[in-house]
């Protein structure tokens, strides 16, 4: 199960620089760069949602030291 956590770390890191990016496009004087950083703005909150949700509802709850 560990591994799986990693992974699921993992994916949101590399997320991470897209979201960040994306934010920086939001702020486009073109309107359909902002669009389109909208579009990738929601498919990634979207994605970490569902990583959150698998991680919430398909591993058991880790264990404290």
């Amino acid at each position: 199960m560990a591994g799986i956590r990693r992974h699921l770390h993992d994916i949101r890191g590399i997320l991470s620089p897209a979201l960040m990016q994306a934010d920086v496009l939001s702020a486009h004087p073109d309107a359909k760069v902002r669009a389109g950083a909208d579009v990738i703005i929601q498919a990634i909150e979207a994605t970490v949602g569902r990583l959150d949700l698998m991680r919430r509802t398909c591993l058991p709850a880790k264990e404290k030291d």
